[in-house]
């Protein structure tokens, strides 16, 4: 039996995990399919793609990881941290790629709650003991791609190359397909496609300690908790003893965005929610997402929506 079998068991999740057939794939969800689902494709005894869409923060460890596997993980949206063997973290984002035999050691932590992407699941033992005849076709194998990316030093981190973002964005379009045979052809060409591209000398990514990760994540948490409050980056450096350069660094690397663009979303996203869902007048909304003067409100809200709050309002009852 193939060691992936125990990735995608729902028995060895804590709870709130479901897998189900569904065609020539199965669908894996947590708590219902609004926190997002992994579609799930065997290719072969011991390679297995998943399509990726996440809409949670968290997403379950199973109670034991399988050893010897290596994964490819490409980024198509969002963000995903990555853990490494050293103690510290990267954050994979839209456009890069993660290669490599190390599994995660806690849960998997999407910062920003979204994630689509695409991983292939290559058991290392099952296709030692089988090769995929596809893959000796193309002349691809696990082994060769390892040695090529290096992968048996550390994680290999790095940009997708263009010809390789072409094959995912081939094999993205097949993600609520049942063309098996397409998806196992693509996905050879994707192999194929990573093992000849030159290694990036200098991959442009950050690493950042568990407790600069901390840090962001509090900070993050201290915004929201009260969207009324007007915090500087000053003050919250000073609260965590860093530099206010540091805080805006490990909050971009962690969210992938600054201070101010996190802040100025979250306002506006919960201004739409009591727009929606209250009958509060705009003075009394604008002052509980931290504006003092409506005008700049308003303004502010038409552009991220494209219209004034009442007529937001308005036609957020009229669908």
């Amino acid at each position: 039996m193939s060691n992936l079998s125990q990735l995608f068991d729902a028995g060895r999740f804590p709870g709130g995990v479901e897998v189900r057939p569904d065609g020539k794939a199965a669908v894996m969800t947590l708590r219902g399919p609004e926190n997002g689902s992994l579609r799930l494709f065997s290719l072969w005894e011991g390679v297995i793609l998943s399509f990726n869409r996440i809409d949670t923060q968290v997403w379950p460890l199973a109670q034991a990881e399988a050893n010897n596997i290596l994964l490819l993980n490409f980024c198509q949206k969002g963000r995903c941290e990555v853990a490494l063997d050293d103690g510290q973290f990267a954050f994979l984002s839209q456009g890069y790629m993660a290669v490599g035999t190390q599994q995660a050691q806690e849960e998997y932590c999407y910062p920003g709650s979204l994630y689509e992407g695409i991983e292939l699941f290559l058991d290392l033992d099952a296709l030692s003991r089988q090769p995929y005849p596809l893959f000796q076709e193309s002349e691809v194998s696990p082994e060769e791609i390892m040695e090529h990316l290096h992968t048996h030093r550390r994680l290999y981190l790095a940009a997708t190359p263009p010809t390789v973002q072409t094959a995912l964005d081939e094999l993205w379009q097949l993600r609520d397909s049942q063309e098996l045979g397409l998806i196992k052809l693509l996905s050879a060409r994707l192999l194929w496609e990573v093992k000849r591209q030159p290694v990036e000398a200098s991959p442009s990514i950050r690493y950042f300690t568990r407790s600069q990760v901390a840090i962001a994540r509090e900070t993050r948490e201290i915004l929201c908790a009260d969207l009324s409050r007007n915090h500087t980056a000053r003050e919250l450096a000073e609260r965590f003893q860093v530099s206010e350069t540091s805080l805006k660094n490990y909050f971009r690397g962690v969210f992938g965005e600054n201070l101010s663009t996190f802040l100025r979303e979250a306002r506006m996203r919960r201004a739409a929610e009591l727009l929606r869902d209250t009958e509060l007048r705009v003075a009394e909304i604008a002052a509980q997402v931290g504006y003092e003067n409506q005008s700049k409100f308003a303004a502010v809200f038409a552009r991220q929506f494209g219209c004034p709050p009442l007529e937001y309002r308005r036609r957020a009852r009229l669908d």
